[in-house]
């Protein structure tokens, strides 16, 4: 694995655990720009390292162990779109960022 993909992940981790311990409230609105569902693919749990609760099922799908009681962190991967960047595949997809009003400088703005 590449160093600046390790450092990405890092980050990604670090920011991930910061927003599920201190910046609960703030989650809410970035979840609602995540779209699709999960394809158990598994590369979320083997950033930076496999996780010890990563199974497979009868059918060969990746699975967590402690699903209904799993990390916070966990529950809110991807929380932004740049956390796609940190593993190969993943089904999830992002809503574009709304520009803010304050920040429109285009010919409609300057006609208002």
């Amino acid at each position: 694995m590449n160093l600046e993909l390790m450092g990405r992940q890092l980050r990604g981790k670090v920011r991930r655990f910061f927003q599920a311990k201190v910046l609960e409230q703030d989650t809410e609105a970035l979840l609602a720009r995540r779209r699709g569902d999960c394809n158990r693919c598994g590369a979320c749990c083997k950033i930076l390292f496999r996780c010890p609760f990563l199974g497979t099922d009868a059918e060969g799908q990746y699975t967590c162990q402690i699903y209904e009681k799993r990390f916070a962190q966990c529950r809110l991967y991807p929380l932004h779109s740049q956390d796609l960047l940190e593993v190969k595949e993943c089904s999830y997809t992002f809503e574009p960022d709304p520009t803010p009003a304050h920040l429109n400088t285009g010919p409609a703005a300057a006609s208002d």
